[in-house]
């Protein structure tokens, strides 16, 4: 293997060491807990070598977030996948959705909540962020005319349902509500 292969491999290696401590710190203590001292130590390099591979600490937290957005938009395919038809496709990509969010809080935060320099609806919009609104477009399309606009009423819903449950704003149990939205949706093609 050529030296500079080898280099290459070492450095993709210590990025994705960077990402996983910094995901671990905030599974565990929050993104507070995730600064440059602690990632550095947790990698076994210095601070300096964190910012040869990114930025700031918010391009680490982005970065995290983008592989985020490749998990959840896995967990939507599965979950539409393993339908029977599409009433149970949508329910199963929201229901996908909301488990993930609710596994992953930390990772959630980074993707849709914290601020962030991802583009989102735009030319420069990640594959990983687009994959996942894919999947949502995808389970709304057989209800709607207009599949984007009827996605993104779906992501906002999911997410809104997402935020209120966790900061116990809204009662009892989340799972009449998802229903009550998907009926919604699901009786869109009823209305054209």
């Amino acid at each position: 293997m050529a030296t500079s292969e080898r280099m290459a491999r070492r450095r993709e290696q210590r990025r994705l060491a960077i990402l996983a401590a910094a995901r671990e710190f905030a599974e565990t203590e929050g993104w507070q807990a995730v600064t440059s001292r602690r990632l550095a130590d947790a990698i076994d390099y210095t601070q300096p070598v964190i910012y040869s591979h990114f930025d700031s600490m918010d391009a680490v937290i982005d970065a995290v977030a983008v592989e985020g957005f490749a998990e959840l938009a896995r967990a939507l395919a599965d979950a539409r996948s393993e339908a029977s038809d599409d009433r149970g496709a949508l329910e199963a990509a929201s229901r996908a959705y909301l488990g993930y969010a609710d596994a992953h809080p930390a990772m959630y935060d980074a993707m849709f909540v914290r601020g962030t320099a991802l583009a989102f609806a735009d030319e420069r919009t990640e594959p990983e962020l687009r994959a996942g609104f894919a999947e949502l477009r995808g389970a709304v399309e057989p209800f709607a005319d207009d599949p984007d606009t009827l996605a993104e009423l779906l992501w906002a819903s999911l997410h809104g349902l997402t935020l209120l449950q966790r900061s116990q704003r809204i009662p009892g149990d989340r799972d009449v509500r998802l229903r009550a939205l998907l009926a919604l949706i699901a009786g869109a093609d009823s209305a054209r």
